[in-house]
C-alpha cells in the first residue's frame, strides 16, 4: 500500500510570488518533473499555498510507495530540476517542515 505524506513549512515574507512563479515553470518543466517523479516513484506530488494574514504555508503531499527512499532519491540531486527546486525552496521557505499526522489514507483500487 502507498504512504502518504502532508508537510506544511512558512513561507518567507514577501517570498509567495517567487515560490508561485517557480510552480507556475514547474508545470511549464511537466516532462522533467514528471521524469525525477519516476525516478523517486512517486506518484503523487502536489504543493498548496495558505494565506494566513500575516503568514504563509506551502503545504505539499506526497504518495508513494517509499517515501524514505523517494526523499533520498530527491536529496540525491541527480536532476537539474531537483537542485533548483531544493534552492528555490531554501530561498523561500522560513524554518523546518511540519509533517501532519496522516490519520485516514485511502484508494480506489481500480484506478491503479
Amino acid at each position: 500500500m502507498p504512504e502518504v505524506m502532508l508537510a506544511r513549512a512558512r513561507i518567507e515574507p514577501g517570498r509567495e510570488d517567487r515560490l508561485q512563479d517557480w510552480f507556475t515553470e514547474l508545470a511549464d518543466r511537466e516532462p522533467e518533473v514528471v521524469e525525477t517523479l519516476q525516478h523517486e516513484g512517486v506518484y503523487t506530488e502536489t504543493a498548496f499555498l495558505q494565506d494566513h494574514g500575516d503568514e504563509a504555508y506551502l503545504y505539499l503531499y506526497m504518495e508513494a510507495e517509499d517515501l524514505d527512499a523517494a526523499n533520498e532519491a530527491g536529496d540525491a540531486e541527480e536532476y537539474r530540476i531537483d537542485e533548483e527546486h531544493h534552492e528555490i525552496l531554501r530561498k523561500t521557505l522560513a524554518g523546518e517542515w511540519e509533517e501532519l499526522e496522516t490519520v485516514g489514507h485511502f484508494t480506489n483500487p481500480s484506478l491503479r
